[in-house]
């Protein structure tokens, strides 16, 4: 029934995207985009379906790697077409089919289950926020093309950085991939937003680990990295080295305290993604929390993937009880508080189970949930002690289950940035944050801070 209800909707959005552009090259966008519904980045850790399904394979915080590449030149030529008449026009032809289809097919916020009342103006409130906490507000956000990306700015007034997914570790002798946008650091400045340009080891671990084994690597990266920075006026580096080895954990730290005594020269900041520790108190993994803290600006704790893609057992993203843990296990092993930072996900996860154990997980965002909820009739209920909704309704063979983020919880996670005297928080991600949620989030914080 869901594959047949999308099949409905992608025909109903070839169709608007015809008649909004009044031409046959809109309509063979139209279809292309019906067809292919997806947009990859090259170099960059995402993919997704079209930003009404949201369909999301989230990279921090996972070891999970699925990479789709589209090999049509046709189809990249359609996909590429609209984004160039965009930019060259700067009118908002980018996704015409989203646009009416938004207009005239809107579906109810997720977010809007306890209540009536119309959505506030993000500016002013995020705005008094930023001028009373002066606390970090992160979004990462894929590479995207100029105009996109400006958009993602431009629509999430309240952060204050953006960590685009623009450099990659290439090999083991430290060569770097750069896919640095200086036009859309050059929008981000403009208003006041700095950017900390992400950069990832693609999860590699053998190839990181030969990289860590090696001095003349490491320096190799670094100056490649100080010399991108200060060309492109970044502010900051975001590394995100994940799925490394438990044994790298001294070569890594020692790799970070290089890089950033480089990066510190030239005043540019460096902040390192983190996990918990599996074993709370127990700095065993490749992570040494202290060690990372005392060699970088800032440690962002990746506090999602509670319950992973591949877990056995059902649950939660990111529940309150164990995000609170995850905070104080870093807090309680030295990590200071004013360098933390707290990764909230826009995400959640569909779990499919049978005869009580998972045997799929779909991993969506939270713009998405509660057309999906509505697709099956399902209600969903509040759970306090998890702070979190819940909703449960049968599929074919089992059911499928799900715990999502309402206001409540991404308020009461503010809440505890505030609480702890964290740095600020860092979303995962642009693309799936609601304004609905930044608007409730921060006007709680603003008064809490006040």
């Amino acid at each position: 029934m869901r594959k047949l209800k999308k099949r409905r909707k992608k025909a109903r959005r070839a169709l608007l995207a015809a008649i909004a552009a009044g031409s046959f090259l809109w309509g063979m966008v139209a279809l292309d985009g019906a067809l292919n519904q997806s947009f990859d980045n090259p170099g960059s850790n995402w993919s997704t379906t079209t930003l009404g399904d949201a369909l999301l394979n989230e990279w921090i915080g996972t070891t999970d790697t699925e990479n789709n590449t589209e090999n049509m030149p046709l189809g990249n030529f359609l996909k590429t077409f609209p984004t160039w008449l965009a930019e060259t026009t700067h009118m908002p032809f980018l996704h015409p089919e989203v646009e009416l289809e938004d207009a005239y097919f809107s579906t109810p916020s997720t977010f809007q289950e306890s209540g009536g009342g119309t959505q506030s103006p993000l500016l002013s409130s995020i705005a008094n926020w930023q001028s009373v906490s002066h606390k970090i507000a992160l979004g990462w956000m894929p590479a995207e093309s100029t105009y996109e990306s400006d958009m993602l700015i431009k629509d999430n007034p309240g952060m204050n950085v953006v960590s685009p997914s623009w450099l990659e570790l290439q090999n083991a002798s430290g060569q770097v991939s750069s896919q640095v946008n200086p036009a859309v650091i050059q929008y981000a400045h403009q208003h006041h937003v700095q950017v900390w340009a992400l950069f990832d080891n693609q999860f590699l671990a053998n190839m990181t680990h030969q990289f860590l084994s090696s001095k003349a690597s490491e320096m190799r990266c670094i100056q490649q990295l100080v010399q991108i920075a200060k060309q492109n006026q970044l502010n900051g580096i975001n590394l995100d080295f994940e799925n490394l080895d438990d044994s790298d954990q001294s070569a890594y730290t020692t790799f970070v305290a290089r890089l950033h005594k480089n990066l510190q020269a030239i005043h540019v900041d460096l902040s390192v993604d983190v996990t918990a520790d599996i074993v709370p108190l127990v700095d065993n993994s490749a992570y040494f929390h202290a060690g990372l803290a005392d060699v970088s600006d800032q440690l962002i704790l990746m506090a999602y993937d509670e319950h992973w893609a591949a877990d056995p057992t059902p649950g939660p993203v990111a529940d309150m009880p164990w995000v609170k843990s995850c905070v104080n296990d870093l807090l309680d092993t030295g990590v200071p508080a004013d360098k933390l930072l707290l990764g909230i996900p826009m995400y959640t996860r569909f779990w499919t189970v049978v005869n009580g154990q998972a045997v799929n997980s779909e991993a969506v965002g939270l713009d998405s949930v509660a057309s999906i909820l509505a697709e099956h009739q399902a209600k969903s209920e509040y759970q306090p002690s998890l702070d979190l909704m819940y909703a449960q309704y049968p599929v074919n063979g089992g059911t499928e289950e799900v715990w999502y983020a309402n206001q409540q919880t991404f308020s009461d996670k503010l809440q505890l940035v505030n609480n702890d005297g964290l740095a600020g928080v860092a979303v995962w991600s642009l693309p799936f944050s609601q304004p609905s949620i930044w608007t409730s989030m921060i006007n709680n914080l603003q008064k809490v801070v006040t």
